[in-house]
């Protein structure tokens, strides 16, 4: 007949190796992989939004000198006019 004294000392043992091993798993497998996983997600995302950076500086730099040149435009203009006044 088996020692039933000993049967809830294995059972807390087995409780024990099964949290022990998820822990392990946890810690060596999982864990890795969830942040190789963000890791590249990042990247990627980071990537995407450098490109949309630059088109937008690339934008941005395009309006600014188009904007100098109206004005150099204007001034010019400006000259113009003020050049065909009558002087006094």
């Amino acid at each position: 007949m088996p020692d039933v004294a000993a049967l809830p000392d294995f059972g807390a043992l087995s409780a024990t190796a099964v949290l022990a091993w998820y822990a392990w798993h946890t810690a060596t497998h999982t864990l890795p992989e969830l942040v190789r996983a963000f890791r590249e997600e990042m990247a990627a995302l980071r990537s995407d939004c450098a490109a949309e950076r630059e088109a937008l500086h690339a934008g941005l730099a395009a309006e600014r000198e188009q904007g100098h040149a109206d004005h150099l435009l204007l001034a010019e203009a400006l000259r113009e006019l003020t050049a065909r006044l009558p002087k006094p």
